[in-house]
């Protein structure tokens, strides 16, 4: 133990810490307290910037932040005053390459670990990332954050990743903090701000350049209510920061923008056994924060202290309900969603938009649970503001059934019908004609998209010395395309035909597994035939201490009945465990790969090793 933790554990007594936090502080008093708090005065003395430091020093600072009394510290002086636990995790791999260009680099690293400190009920966990294969990525990669937890109160320090609904704040890394309030089952609080986007300089002379504004944001969420009825309000804003770059993004037309977004959702149990869940947002967003400002028709207008309307500003509308009402043995729902063209925020990575959909679904169960039946069918349209140059139209349905035959018989079956009608409309077509009626079906098509697959699992046998099971999968998929009423092309027709057979000897551990793979893919002109078996053994050694591993596989793959390629490729591998906390563990891949209708690279061969070590600690 080092010469910090030790007095950490020395100094910070149940007693003085109790004392301490026993303290109605405010922000005026923050600095006078922690003067007196004697174990945060030598850390701030010495400057001493080690985990632990960190660690201790952000406790205290949330603690800081309420006003805990007693009744809050029920654990001091029982049990383990500091608790220390986590891992490290470092891998390297190594590749090399005969008959070709190396397709990847030669040496990589990976290096992973977490900690999680606990002081008298608090949880602070931390965890990083390091690896040289991203350090040309211009948005950082490598990462470090903390989400301590004290009973109903959860801090996110550093990179760190929040959710408040569907379209506001919905799983975009930050940097910066966060932190979530769960006083009771009936209130729940949420609240974040950080770093979205981090600035990058326009540099012409690096292929791939992106450059963007630091982009800031934060939010809320509230809920309030239990299971049966609740509802929650949250709003997210988010801009970029015109100042952090020393180039004008003008002049290739990138502009600093600006989003602000309302929402709120609603979930209630009407009755007994019908629910109903739902939620809307409201979203503006500026596409150039230096356009001129000017007054909205929209209730945005009367929110200019968090969003200024400008020329440049739009206003979206999303929203999603469902329905459901649950018998005994069986749930009937129907689900809404409508999304308008073009919605999207700056608090998540990707939106589908300019939809429109509605589905009716079903699940039960019979024949004394043994059966298992799921349905969807609905139907979806884009266009919703008639300004793109063609709609679509597509139908939907999907059938799912689960039987047990026998108790070592499973069968499995599945069913999807897609229908997709897109009209197209050119711009001539469009602004000239007289009626809907022009151009009917000249220029319609449809999509039609069939799926099926079906299952089998057989259990051969199961006793003490062995067990044995066989398992078969099949899938079909159907496409075509009609125009006008009329078939343009036979489509493409997709089969796929697996089996697998493994057995388990219990007295030597040892695994045996053989299975086979068959795929035809059928157009109009090509016919593509992929094949191969393959064949894997698992052995565990020295009370499980270490286990070996090897698998060979071949696949060979035709196209309109003449050799395109075939590929060998085996596999070896073993761990081994060093009085449970130390993980070696190595992994070695060989593939040779023929193709005899490439005269450059008819055949090369790839080497891969990884070899890794993970270590696992605990101080309890």
């Amino acid at each position: 133990m080092s010469r910090l933790s030790i007095y950490i554990v020395h100094r910070l007594t149940p007693e003085s810490l109790q004392g301490f936090c026993q303290k109605r502080v405010n922000s005026d008093s923050i600095r006078s307290i922690l003067k007196e708090f004697k174990p945060w005065r030598v850390l701030y003395n010495e400057r001493l910037y080690s985990a632990w430091q960190i660690a201790i020093v952000i406790i205290l600072l949330i603690a800081l932040s309420g006003n805990l009394a007693a009744q809050n510290l029920e654990s001091i002086g029982k049990g383990d005053a500091i608790t220390l636990s986590g891992g490290i995790n470092v891998n390297q791999v190594f590749y090399q390459a005969n008959g070709v260009e190396d397709r990847r680099d030669p040496y990589n690293y990976f290096l992973s670990g977490n900690l999680n400190l606990s002081l008298y009920g608090w949880s602070v966990p931390v965890s990083f990332s390091y690896s040289n294969q991203n350090a040309s990525f211009q948005q950082p990669f490598n990462q470090y954050g903390m989400s301590p937890t004290y009973k109903w109160v959860t801090a996110h320090l550093g990179y760190r990743s929040m959710t408040f609904s569907k379209y506001t704040l919905n799983g975009h890394l930050f940097l910066g903090a966060g932190l979530e309030l769960t006083p009771s089952e009936k209130v729940k609080v949420a609240v974040m701000y950080g770093r979205l986007q981090k600035e990058v300089e326009l540099d012409t002379t690096q292929v791939g350049n992106l450059p963007a504004y630091r982009r800031m944001g934060g939010g809320a969420k509230v809920t309030l209510g239990g299971n049966s009825h609740s509802v929650d309000f949250s709003f997210f804003k988010a801009a970029d920061d015109d100042q952090s770059l020393k180039t004008d993004l003008g002049t290739i037309e990138i502009f600093p923008e600006e989003n602000f977004v309302l929402g709120m959702g609603l979930s209630s149990t009407l009755f007994k056994n019908l629910s109903f869940k739902g939620e809307v947002a409201y979203s503006a967003i500026s596409t150039n924060t230096q356009s001129l400002g000017v007054e909205a028709d929209h209730v945005y207008n009367k929110l200019s202290f968090a969003f200024q309307p400008r020329v440049s500003s739009s206003y979206y509308t999303a929203m999603n309900a469902a329905l459901q009402y649950q018998f005994e043995k069986s749930t009937f729902g129907v689900a809404y969603e409508r999304v308008d063209p073009g919605y999207r925020t700056l608090g998540a990575y990707y939106f589908n938009n300019d939809l429109e959909s509605i589905a009716l679904t079903h699940s039960s169960q019979w024949l004394n649970q043994r059966l298992s039946v799921s349905a969807r069918g609905g139907l979806q349209r884009n266009n919703l503001d008639n300004q793109e140059m063609n709609s679509m139209n597509r139908w939907s349905g999907s059938l799912s059934l689960n039987y047990q035959v026998t108790p070592k018989i499973v069968t499995t079956a599945n069913y999807s019908n897609f229908s997709t009608v897109v009209n197209f409309r050119t711009p001539e077509q469009q602004y000239n004609q007289v009626t809907p009626y022009d151009n009917l079906d000249t220029l319609n098509y449809q999509q039609i998209s069939q799926n099926a697959s079906l299952g089998v699992n057989f259990m051969l046998g199961q006793n003490k010395e062995r067990r044995q099971n066989l398992n078969m999968n099949m899938a079909y998929q159907q496409s075509a395309e009609e125009q006008g009423g009329e078939s343009k092309n036979m489509g493409s027709k997709y089969y796929n035909l697996n089996s697998s057979y493994s057995m388990s000897l219990q007295p030597s551990s040892l695994i045996l597994s053989l299975s086979g793979n068959v795929n035809v893919s059928e157009a109009a002109t090509n016919r593509s035939l992929i094949y191969g078996p393959s064949l894997s053994t698992r052995k565990t050694l020295g009370e499980k201490k270490a286990s070996v591993m090897g698998s060979i596989s071949y696949n060979v793959s035709e196209t309109n009945d003449k050799l395109n390629s075939s590929v060998l490729n085996l596999r070896l591998g073993g761990n081994y465990a060093l009085r449970e906390k130390h993980q070696f563990n190595l992994n070695i891949t060989a593939v040779n790969r023929y193709t005899p209708n490439n005269d450059t690279q008819r055949q090369f061969r790839e080497f891969v090793a990884e070899l890794g070590y993970n270590f696992n600690f605990s101080s309890q």
